[in-house]
């Protein structure tokens, strides 16, 4: 519920939509019920005119927003949704409330978008610099200056998630995506890349083998795993890992961009280990002598609850000692042509030492001279 700082009357907001669509929105007004599609186009428009506290809720529902989401390119629209899902798949991991990434606003006329931060209030609320600056004390990140990036902060109650993208290409360039999360708590890296399957649904999706790309990430993920195994051996409680291999793959069915969806991507992650056993499993092999992977022929993985459970806690990923020694890691990544979201969840500071006030503001309630309007979108 969001409680407008000054009531907006049914009289004004009838009044402020156009003729045609004034004896719809007075009957459902009257008595509730679902809008028509104009109808309720008109009502938003009108009530983000009359109540500027209400249109960050409302924006994505207007003409405008439309119109600009009309215009992006089928690249575009492809590098947003694998963008946009390192970003909730990050806040899971962080439980951190997700309806933020519903706040996103295409770019408008003349604006160039490089990645999905750009279009969140969060980006503009806080300087690049100053968000990457909190991020010095993570190995490898001093590298991130280096590159164009965006960067948001959110937080709840007791986390902060520092989540900044970096990459060197337009946004209908990027090659694709990896997420690099970093539990702070615990010190532990985790790295995962997106590969897109042919189909859209589970039964019909497809990952096709050899990948010529793949297999040279693979052989960099390898190169730094045999530097990761030579660390020390870890010897703390809180670094105690079942896995010490932070890389996985994450194969998902065609991605489409729903930017006012906050839920993750369906896909199927996969443990670098894992997936070099199904690379040579000779039951892949097709009907016609080529290797396939799907969701049938695959059998055990992790889905994204799974996945956000065993991160978040930590019991994958690198320990301590193996965090350490990345930095070459992170500065290869960057050089690949992807999109490269970095998100660092970290305990907030106590109250006193905040830096800024809550995102969230506190509305004060109107008096009440008639009943409030209460508008339910969904």
């Amino acid at each position: 519920m969001i409680e407008l700082t000054s009531p907006v009357s049914k009289r004004a907001l009838t009044a402020a939509v156009g003729p045609r669509f004034r004896r719809h929105l007075v009957q459902r007004l009257r008595v509730g019920g679902l809008m028509p599609p104009a109808t309720f186009t008109a009502a938003v428009e009108a009530l983000m005119d009359l109540a500027a506290d209400v249109r960050p809720a409302l924006v994505r529902f207007g003409s405008s927003r439309r119109e600009r989401l009309a215009r992006l390119t089928p690249e575009q629209r492809r590098s947003l949704a694998m963008q946009k899902d390192t970003l909730t798949t990050a806040l899971a991991i962080a439980d951190i409330d997700r309806a933020p990434v519903q706040e996103w606003d295409p770019p408008v006329d003349g604006e160039r978008a490089t990645s999905f931060l750009d279009g969140l209030p969060q980006m503009r609320e806080r300087e690049d610099l100053m968000v990457v600056a909190d991020l010095m004390r993570v190995p490898g990140f001093e590298f991130v200056r280096e590159v164009a990036h965006g960067a948001a902060q959110f937080e709840s109650e007791r986390t902060r998630l520092t989540v900044v993208m970096a990459n060197h290409l337009p946004l209908e360039e990027q090659l694709g995506a990896d997420l690099v999360y970093f539990n702070e708590t615990y010190r532990s890296f985790v790295i995962v890349q997106y590969k897109a399957m042919e189909g859209d649904d589970d039964d019909g999706a497809v990952f096709r083998l050899p990948s010529a790309q793949l297999a040279l990430e693979l052989e960099r993920m390898e190169r730094h795993l045999e530097l990761l195994r030579g660390c020390p051996q870890n010897a703390t409680r809180q670094g105690y890992r079942m896995l010490e291999n932070p890389f996985f793959l994450k194969l998902c069915p065609r991605m489409q961009f729903t930017p006012d969806s906050q839920a993750l991507v369906k896909g199927m992650y996969l443990t670098l280990d894992h997936w070099k056993l199904i690379e040579a499993d000779e039951t892949m092999v097709g009907s016609r002598g080529g290797r396939i992977v799907t969701y049938g022929n695959v059998g055990r993985h992790l889905d994204n609850s799974a996945f956000v459970r065993v991160v978040a806690d930590a019991w994958v990923g690198t320990t301590v000692e193996q965090s350490d020694v990345l930095e070459r890691l992170i500065r290869e990544v960057l050089a690949t042509g992807r999109t490269v979201t970095f998100a660092v969840k970290s305990d907030k500071p106590p109250p006193g030492d905040a830096e800024q006030a809550s995102a969230m503001d506190f509305i004060q309630p109107h008096d009440e001279q008639e009943p409030p309007l209460v508008v339910s979108i969904g």
